[in-house]
């Protein structure tokens, strides 16, 4: 069987802690005062595992991890050392990240104080040792922020509109199918079309939505009401697919001969900047009128009337969570 090919971001991520690994290794050389190589590798190792989704944020645990087990595996090293001096320095550190909201740090404190401690001339540890081992990192670290920043940087923004604008034109396609459906005797009963495509978009938008949120939880993205906005998509996505298996039940033109405003404008229910009059929705009574008038299931006619009313409520709610978009610098 052949074998499946490398997805991109893969080999851009492979690519990048090469190059990281790379350029900290010649820093390190360079620089007299770094002692032992493996410590600026070892940060551009523990940091680049999570830059796909929060750089910043994984390279400050990892200073902040080594400053906190410096320290500890430094006042304990004055009591006692070896095993029984790791055990305790773990004892120390572990709570003592978690209780300064330093998780991220945790790896790298526990790796730390072990390095601190079991490694060769562990005997030297004291203060200028243990700030040594922490430059030492941040050579990994910087090396790391610089390597992300020049060679395929992340903008999930950017991927999150685009998603959005895709999501629209998907949905607004669907929204015209189903008044072609239910308007045009001519019409295809047809599969629910693009019903794949409108939720890959979604758990795509999801993703990058939850990705943006971890890396930088009061920025643009919270802002922007991105996190309400994916929602949002997910339900005018699943209502819309509702709406077009319940036109489907019905017959190609069912209601060609009746009054429908609010169906030949539901198109425009995603237009850009859809206003509270796009729809005028109808009023049960007239709908159940409407049933026995063109001898259709009063029943069936209730149940889209139904969904039409939850999808728009959906697009509403997201045409206001949508607006900072108009006046984003």
């Amino acid at each position: 069987m052949p074998r499946a090919a490398l997805p991109p971001s893969a080999l851009r991520a492979a690519l990048k802690i090469a190059l990281a690994a790379a350029l900290a290794g010649a820093w390190a050389i360079s620089f007299r005062d770094v002692r032992f190589v493996w410590y600026p590798l070892l940060a551009v190792v523990m940091c680049m595992d999570e830059t796909e989704t929060r750089v910043l944020a994984a390279a400050q645990g990892r200073v902040l991890g080594t400053i906190a087990a410096g320290v500890v595996s430094f006042l304990v090293h004055t009591l006692m050392g070896g095993w029984l001096g790791l055990t305790v320095s773990l004892l120390v550190v572990v709570p003592l990240l978690r209780l300064l909201g330093w998780q991220a740090g945790l790896a790298t404190g526990i790796v730390m104080s072990s390095m601190l401690f079991l490694v060769a001339d562990y005997a030297e540890l004291n203060w200028i040792y243990v700030l040594n081992r922490t430059a030492d990192t941040l050579v990994g670290v910087v090396a790391t922020l610089v390597v992300n920043a020049l060679f395929w940087p992340i903008n999930r923004l950017a991927e999150m509109g685009q998603l959005d604008q895709q999501l629209r034109g998907v949905l607004i396609q669907r929204l015209a199918a189903i008044r072609q459906q239910l308007k045009d005797p001519m019409a295809e009963n047809g599969r629910v079309s693009q019903a794949i495509v409108g939720s890959r978009l979604c758990q795509q938008l999801n993703q990058l939505v939850n990705d943006e949120l971890r890396s930088n939880p009061h920025g643009a993205a919270e802002r922007l009401h991105w996190r309400q906005r994916s929602l949002l998509w997910e339900r005018v996505n699943h209502h819309s697919l509702q709406l077009q298996r319940l036109g489907q039940l019905l017959p190609p033109g069912a209601l060609a001969s009746a009054a429908t405003p609010w169906l030949e404008r539901l198109p425009a229910l995603l237009s850009q900047t859809p206003g509270t009059e796009v729809l005028d929705l109808p009023e049960r009574q007239r709908l159940t009128d409407l049933a026995q008038a063109q001898g259709l299931p009063p029943l069936l006619l209730l149940a889209l009337d139904d969904e039409l009313q939850r999808l728009t409520c959906s697009a509403q709610s997201l045409a206001l969570a949508s607006r900072g978009d108009a006046i984003r610098p």
